[in-house]
């Protein structure tokens, strides 16, 4: 599955909820997630519709997740 393309924004939410991220709070219209372990707090629009891939390879870095991890994660659960 490529890893070039981006992902709902439901999906990418239930993702970081199954590696134990919570919510933190919202800044100009900005949602930030703590995770354990995280480099930094994770960091997207809710109100967009889908999660560009450029952002998803910078906050898995930070997560210290595998793309391959999260791309068989979508597939089994999104």
């Amino acid at each position: 599955m490529s890893g070039y393309r981006p992902v709902k924004i439901k999906c990418w939410v239930a993702f970081l909820k199954s590696k134990g991220c919570t919510y933190k709070s919202t800044e100009a219209s900005h949602d930030k997630y703590k995770c354990p372990g995280c480099t930094r707090s994770i960091i997207h629009r809710e109100k967009d519709k889908d999660i560009p891939p450029f952002h998803i390879d910078r906050n898995l870095e930070s997560m210290k997740v595998d793309k391959s991890e999260f791309w068989q994660w979508v597939k089994d659960n999104c």
